[in-house]
């Protein structure tokens, strides 16, 4: 399901606690989430402004690692390879808003500017800028020496032909359709940077599992 469709779902949501699984952590949305706090556990909800949707969403997660830590032996209403729904008793939309309006609005950082060039020569030691300055040359007219090596066959002691490389096309290619499938489903935009990180890191085990 895509974010739009998840908030869309959850203007609905009357007594359930929807899961989503995004990459490595299972994420509840809005009323949900909400539900979540009051039945399950006093996790910290986020609200962020998405963009896109033009609206101030809400979320919480926890890692799918710390799942039956999380949630117990609470029953299952229904379960998919990337959704838990559990009951979420009656949710009162009044005191929902209320719940929401409450919450801290998470302004993202401004991005850091550019690196302010160095002053001129001249104008740390003295003299004029005209005279002194040291023009700096752009990064593509550096020249860039790169130096290839190609290794040299492995022999083999029967024959002493050399082995063949292994082919990139022999690595088990479901790995690599499940770390493409956990990127598409991962929601950056409502992730904190602990969650990116930790979700990086994982994708990262899986490839070099892989090899």
């Amino acid at each position: 399901m895509t974010l739009q469709e998840i908030i869309a779902a959850e203007s609905r949501n009357t007594d359930k606690i929807y899961l989503h699984l995004e990459g490595i952590f299972w994420k509840a949305y809005e009323r949900s989430a909400f539900a979540f706090i009051h039945r399950i556990s006093r996790y910290k909800a986020s609200k962020r402004f998405v963009k896109y949707l033009d609206a101030k969403v809400v979320s919480l997660g926890f890692p799918d690692a710390s799942r039956s830590k999380v949630l117990g032996d609470r029953p299952l209403l229904s379960e998919s390879d990337d959704m838990l729904v559990l009951d979420g008793g009656s949710i009162d939309a009044e005191e929902y808003e209320h719940w929401k309006d409450a919450l801290p609005l998470i302004v993202p950082k401004p991005a850091s500017p550019a690196n302010p060039a160095p002053p001129a020569y001249g104008a740390v030691y003295g003299g004029t800028a005209r005279q002194m300055a040291i023009p700096v040359p752009d990064v593509e007219s550096v020249p860039r020496h790169v130096t290839v090596v190609t290794p040299a066959p492995h022999q083999t002691p029967e024959s002493g032909a050399a082995a063949p490389a292994r082919s990139a096309g022999a690595a088990d290619s479901s790995v690599y359709e499940a770390v493409l499938r956990d990127l598409r489903n991962f929601s950056v935009e409502n992730a904190t940077p602990l969650e990116c990180l930790l979700f990086v890191s994982s994708l990262k085990k899986q490839l070099n599992g892989n090899i």
